[in-house]
């Protein structure tokens, strides 16, 4: 318990990019790193971002685009019948240049989500902690913590390039429960809850040995904070 607990003089030295290596095999050295240097999470949110444009670039421009549009077609119809030709004729317009531009927008969902958590720690380490750190330090942290998600979309990328490229993207995402254990369809009520990766499982970790590290929390207190997001959010995805 104490390597979580006390730091040697040279953990949080090194380069920003040797981090990227040690957030795998030295998690410690990369989180003391993201608490002295927090100016530095442009590099694992740049990584996240980078991967994710590769991925949504690749995609629109190599899918099978009448595939896709017959796909989409058939689940407006499903969705909502009495707007479902009006949809459909619209969808009928828009090209590749569409399909990017609606997969590059996930990258402001990324960032967004980035924000919110660490919003949510900073408040939390307000509750818990008698010595509160910045914001600034915590988008850092989840910058950091939150790079694993890169090794699930490097999977997708793989994925996709194994794949015969038509309209169907609902089992890109080789990481999440569903493609890998539960297989549900889509009108079961768990199936937005499979969707849920085993990277993220990786991700809780790292957030909860960084919380022991930096505010000296107990196992139980850390893991609680961490997993509480997840909790609400999943939740809500179920009972909509």
């Amino acid at each position: 318990m104490a390597d979580t607990q006390t730091n040697t003089p040279d953990e949080s030295k090194g380069s920003a990019f040797s981090q990227v290596i040690n957030l795998f095999v030295a998690p410690g050295q990369a989180l003391d790193y993201a608490r002295e240097h927090p100016g530095n999470w442009w590099l694992p949110l740049g990584i996240v971002l980078a991967l994710q444009a590769v991925m949504a670039v690749w995609i629109a421009l190599t899918i099978n685009i009448n595939a896709w549009h017959q796909m989409m077609a058939q689940a407006m119809a499903k969705a909502n019948p009495e707007h479902a030709q009006q949809a459909i004729q619209m969808l009928s317009s828009h090209g590749r240049g569409y399909l990017m531009v609606v997969m590059l927008m996930g990258l402001i969902g990324t960032v967004i989500a980035e924000l919110l958590y660490a919003l949510y720690l900073f408040l939390a380490d307000k509750v818990f902690s008698a010595d509160s750190k910045g914001y600034g330090k915590w988008f850092s942290f989840t910058t950091w913590t939150g790079l694993p998600v890169a090794l699930g979309i490097m999977a997708s990328i793989i994925a996709w390039g194994l794949s015969s490229k038509t309209g169907s993207l609902e089992h890109l995402d080789v990481t999440n429960l569903n493609s890998l254990v539960f297989h549900f369809h889509q009108g079961s009520p768990f199936y937005k809850v499979a969707q849920f990766s085993i990277l993220q499982f990786w991700v809780i970790g790292l957030v909860t040995y960084g919380l022991k590290r930096w505010c000296r929390h107990g196992t139980g207190k850390a893991l609680a904070i961490a997993l509480l997001p997840y909790i609400a959010v999943y939740g809500i995805l179920y009972l909509i």
